[in-house]
């Protein structure tokens, strides 16, 4: 049922009929009616004669919020003993503009947006931030009507193929394997990591290290653990080797 601080304007038949559809293949059965709409509609059809009193922003915020707290809970589970750095570079890419962009045009979500005249012929609906703006706000609509447990399962078939490819990302982002490998390619000894520098109380404690290649230093990394400050040196000294890091970067 939608809240009851919510007030939108009532739905005609035809946006309703769309609107059942679209949630009946969501798998979103019991997500507002309204609120899924509200969720779809842009800021520049307020202007508009009759328009509805609210846009997807405040909905959006809130899906955020749930997306990022999702997609860190599963790659927490998912992928254990990663560090924080790792976690945190896993879940900026999983929770891109430009994948919720993806995910929004997989499931066609384009068609069911409420746009002004102006945004409409100047191509809004095709604008990637667009699609992955109103996904965000779609999942803060379920999170009101559904509650946690059935956002976060939504949440896990909207990126099921995003998570399939998560092992592979958590690969890429493995900056001292990859100077293994490339060490191992290149017939060299293999890199030795030294700790030149830890300070802070134990609970806190902030690391550097220093990589070397065949007893040459080769770069610098800091962080809250030795895995992580290794992690910084390794990705440091593949810059300046000049290896390609490809999809890596978000």
């Amino acid at each position: 049922m939608c809240p009851l601080w919510f007030r939108g304007m009532a739905l005609n038949p035809e946006r309703t009929a769309e609107l059942h559809t679209l949630r009946e293949r969501l798998g979103i059965h019991a997500t507002s009616l309204e609120l899924l709409d509200r969720a779809l509609t842009h800021s520049s059809i307020l202007v508009d004669p009759n328009a509805p009193e609210h846009d997807y922003e405040s909905l959006e915020f809130l899906g955020d919020a749930a997306i990022g707290f999702a997609v860190a809970h599963h790659i927490f589970l998912s992928h254990p003993d990663r560090t924080p750095g790792e976690y945190s570079r896993m879940r900026a890419k999983l929770v891109s503009r430009k994948t919720l962009a993806r995910v929004g045009l997989r499931f066609d979500l384009g068609p069911y947006i409420r746009l002004g005249k102006g945004e409409e012929l100047s191509g809004g609906r095709q604008r990637k931030a667009l699609l992955g703006d109103c996904l965000e706000a779609v999942i803060g609509a379920v999170y009101l009507s559904e509650g946690w447990d059935s956002t976060r399962d939504f949440i896990e078939r909207l990126l099921e193929e995003e998570y399939a490819g998560a092992t592979h990302l958590d690969q890429v982002w493995d900056f001292k394997s990859r100077l293994q490998h490339y060490c191992q390619a290149e017939r060299m000894a293999l890199p030795r990591f030294d700790v030149i520098r830890s300070a802070g109380p134990d609970h806190c404690k902030e690391f550097e290290v220093e990589v070397y290649l065949q007893d040459e230093p080769m770069g610098l990394g800091a962080g809250k653990s030795k895995k992580e400050a290794e992690q910084g040196a390794a990705r440091a000294a593949l810059e300046r080797i000049g290896v390609h890091f490809g999809e890596i970067e978000t």
